[in-house]
């Protein structure tokens, strides 16, 4: 920008000199009057090039503020105080034009940020691609359902899951797809929506990422404590007055051995039925998680001395060491002791061979993964189905609540757990803690 001051009546002075040059210059051509022509024709070309040397110096300062937009740029501002510059009026007018592109700016970037923050209070997985496979957006959930800090292409995905990211290359608009891949956390299934949109030259397609895992546990969970609700309402209304029945005529009914033994056989009955409606409130009945921090290494440690778990059978391996979790440390005990205490049954067949240990790192999205491995072989796939399934037990008296308790107590949490890992060398439940 020129910062020449160009008097403003420094215009209008040449205006008039170009006004009167040229009525002097047509008269001396009327009159033959060559000695007036030749004297008019400088004041005309003066006044001439001085009007141009204006021009240029307006354009320069319009070419410098489309410059400027041009690479947003929007600090500039002309002095347009007419103490400052006699040519404030011009400068003023530039300014105003500044003050509207400003602003037209700011509003598109609160657009953005409003766009964003609805991406981000989604509860699934949003990313914006181009026809290149280039992303132009991605929310949190999109990023923590892959385990990446950031995501710019769908080739990013391959070594997650080549099927992932050739099926998010070729989904298309209104099309859904499902996919399944196995990773460190276990098995994952997304379920894929597209959809096409137009933001200014660019074709871009909005792909939406569900996680068909979580969505199915949260139903699963609220089906079978509505269920455990019920059937513990009815069977303690019909058990309470039999076992009280029962009681009473085993204690005051004739010394008949046949009606002594019936008795016995409905009050034993009833009380196993007892028992097992117990069970079903440990389920429904559990506690709202009380949280405060505590060191992770002392809950397993506390854990593994419950089931007498130590020496060269039992390892442990945290990383960072001085792990912290902010949960209910009597609830999250429960979870701990009952995986090793499944571990350690699982591997009791193998004696001094048997090996138990407990694994914890933070991922790339901050969260703590717990991993609890022993070596006693393989669930069988029917058995794997149906190990978070309340009352489901393949041991001799047992209950079949511990791995579902587990399971809600981590959900309460806002975690998960999950079988991950599951062959002849190595069966692993995760737990992974937000």
């Amino acid at each position: 920008m020129s910062k020449r001051k160009i008097p403003y009546n420094r215009i209008i002075f040449d205006i008039v000199l170009i006004t009167a040059a040229a009525a002097i210059t047509t008269a001396a051509i009327l009159l033959h009057k060559h000695s007036i022509l030749i004297a008019a024709l400088p004041m005309l070309i003066y006044a001439v090039l001085s009007l141009f040397n204006i021009y240029q110096d307006i354009i320069k300062r319009i070419s410098f503020i489309f410059n400027a937009v041009k690479n947003d740029d929007y600090t500039f501002r002309f002095a347009d105080t007419p103490a400052v510059t006699d040519f404030a009026l011009v400068n003023y007018s530039l300014n105003r034009i500044k003050e509207v592109l400003d602003s037209a700016k700011l509003q598109i970037r609160e657009k953005e940020k409003y766009f964003e923050l609805i991406m981000e209070c989604a509860n699934i997985g949003i990313i914006t691609v181009m026809k290149n496979g280039a992303v132009v957006q991605a929310n949190s959930k999109a990023t923590n359902l892959f385990g990446l800090m950031r995501l710019t292409h769908i080739n990013q995905l391959r070594p997650i899951s080549e099927a992932l990211a050739d099926a998010m290359q070729k989904i298309r608009n209104g099309e859904q797809t499902l996919v399944r891949y196995v990773n460190e956390t276990g098995e994952m299934n997304l379920s894929l929506n597209c959809a096409d949109m137009k933001l200014g030259e660019r074709d871009l397609r909005v792909i939406t990422i569900g996680d068909v895992n979580n969505e199915l546990n949260d139903k699963e969970i609220e089906s079978w404590d509505k269920l455990t609700r019920i059937l513990t309402h009815e069977i303690m209304n019909s058990l309470a007055p039999v076992t009280s029945i029962s009681h009473t005529l085993l204690t005051a009914a004739p010394d008949s051995e046949e009606m002594q033994s019936g008795l016995q056989t409905i009050h034993a009955t009833s009380k196993r039925l007892l028992a097992f409606v117990d069970s079903f409130r440990q389920v429904t009945r559990l506690p709202a998680p009380q949280k405060a921090p505590f060191y992770l290494a002392d809950l397993i440690n506390e854990a593994a001395s419950l089931n007498d778990l130590h020496g060269d059978v039992f390892t442990t391996e945290i990383e960072p060491a001085d792990t912290m979790l902010y949960a209910d440390r009597m609830l999250m005990s429960q979870v701990m002791v009952n995986l090793l205490k499944n571990a350690r049954e699982a591997a009791a067949a193998l004696g001094e061979e048997k090996r138990i240990s407990v694994r914890s790192f933070i991922d790339g999205n901050e969260r703590v993964n717990i991993e609890v491995s022993d070596n006693g072989g393989p669930i069988p796939p029917e058995i794997a189905e149906n190990i978070f399934t309340p009352f489901f037990s393949t041991k001799n008296g047992g209950s079949g609540i511990g791995l579902a308790i587990s399971r809600q107590i981590v959900h309460m949490h806002g975690g998960t757990l999950r079988l991950t890992h599951n062959s002849h060398k190595r069966v692993t439940f995760t737990i992974i803690l937000d």
